[in-house]
């Protein structure tokens, strides 16, 4: 008993090897996407991670790699959809599509597992995220490349510190070297008199539309030091105050989720593309056995056949032929394989016939002229005897 049986004239033949190419385009987009976010997420995103950015490098070169084996495989499709097509008849084919189906699924169970794996990745990239600010912001005055990362991001990015502005006002960032520890501002300033951190936050937390001064640093705006003690608010107004981390995870999380998506796609793809590559290789091979390839033919994903079944019906019981009809077919067949063998050998044969004759009439031409001349020069020898 064949499954999924389905009887296919030519043009439905032709229509379902349409959507065959398709959906086989589809699926080479998709990796396409994948590996292109990848790739932009290696070269925008990672660069704003201070350590860790080995580990987060790769997740997502791991992505662009099975993206990259994706559009492999099914630009592969794109040819083996002719095979189905124009060689269904050949062994080769019927080879060329169990290797093609079985690295598809192999792509695609990989998949799954790093779409499965994604979500502890994700934890795991904003955790990295976290602790690369963190160590930034406590080496932003003795590091020059952690104070440059850390200022682009909280410019760009429009925020200041991991979680919050306050995070700066909790991290030592500034040692004594810098200031004098003793003064009488700082020790107003100070949270805690066994730690040196004070309400101080670097240029780049504030904000770019704010229509007054930043208040960002007291030690160095002396003037407007009873703000911070008298009007907090006005402080907090003139920074960024949400955190980086809520910031830059965001579009890795979009990034991710939108992977999961693309995957759950192309795996559902790839299950259509088996059915309806089965059924368009069984069908145009089905009609070269039936001997009318111009015709209805059954199509099946599994049926007598394939994988050494020998069971349910044959294909003239399946479309209704008697064994008559089919070897009426088979003789037809070869008496047209007959004609056109005739007709492509007749030309050679004619040209053949042309040069022979030809070249007999130039040869008895050519005779008749050595006879001719001969008389003539007979005629000759003659004259004078005669006169």
């Amino acid at each position: 008993m064949a499954i999924g049986l389905f009887k296919l004239s030519k043009n439905q033949r032709k229509s379902l090897t349409g959507i065959f190419f398709v959906l086989n385009v589809l699926e080479v987009l998709l990796g396409a996407t994948i590996t292109g976010i990848s790739i932009y997420v290696c070269l925008a995103i990672s660069p704003m991670i201070i350590s860790e950015k080995t580990e987060i490098n790769f997740v997502f070169v791991v992505y662009a790699i099975f993206g990259g084996n994706v559009i492999i495989n099914w630009l592969i499709g794109l040819k083996i959809c002719q095979k189905c097509v124009n060689q269904a008849h050949k062994k080769s084919t019927k080879s060329l599509l169990l290797v093609w189906y079985c690295a598809g699924t192999n792509a695609v169970i990989t998949l799954l597992i790093i779409a499965n794996m994604s979500r502890k990745a994700n934890k795991h990239i904003i955790k990295s995220m976290k602790n690369s600010i963190q160590g930034g912001m406590k080496t932003y005055l003795s590091d020059f490349e952690s104070k440059e990362t850390i200022d682009r991001i909280q410019y760009e990015l429009e925020c200041c510190g991991f979680e919050s502005y306050k995070d700066w006002y909790e991290v030592e960032w500034i040692d004594g070297t810098i200031i004098n520890a003793k003064s009488p501002l700082v020790e107003e300033l100070r949270f805690d008199q066994s730690k040196l951190t004070m309400p101080i936050v670097p240029w780049s937390c504030c904000k770019v539309d704010f229509p007054l001064q930043c208040l960002h640093d007291p030690l160095q705006q002396v003037g407007f030091t009873n703000i911070w003690v008298d009007e907090p608010n006005t402080v907090s107004d003139s920074l960024n105050t949400k955190g980086c981390v809520e910031k830059m995870k965001a579009p890795i999380g979009w990034v991710i989720d939108g992977f999961i998506m693309i995957i759950s796609a192309i795996v559902f793809l790839h299950i259509i593309i088996i059915l309806a590559s089965r059924i368009l290789y069984t069908s145009c091979r089905n009609a070269i056995l039936l001997y009318d390839p111009e015709g209805t033919s059954p199509g099946w994903v599994f049926g007598r056949g394939d994988c050494g079944y020998a069971r349910g019906k044959t294909l003239t019981e399946i479309m209704g032929i008697t064994n008559e009809i089919l070897e009426q077919r088979i003789i037809e067949q070869k008496r047209k394989e007959r004609l056109k063998a005739k007709e492509e050998a007749t030309p050679k044969k004619s040209g053949h016939s042309e040069y022979t004759t030809s070249s007999k009439t130039t040869g008895i031409v050519e005779r008749l002229k050595k006879k001719t001349h001969k008389k003539e020069d007979k005629a000759h020898e003659e004259e004078p005897k005669t006169t």
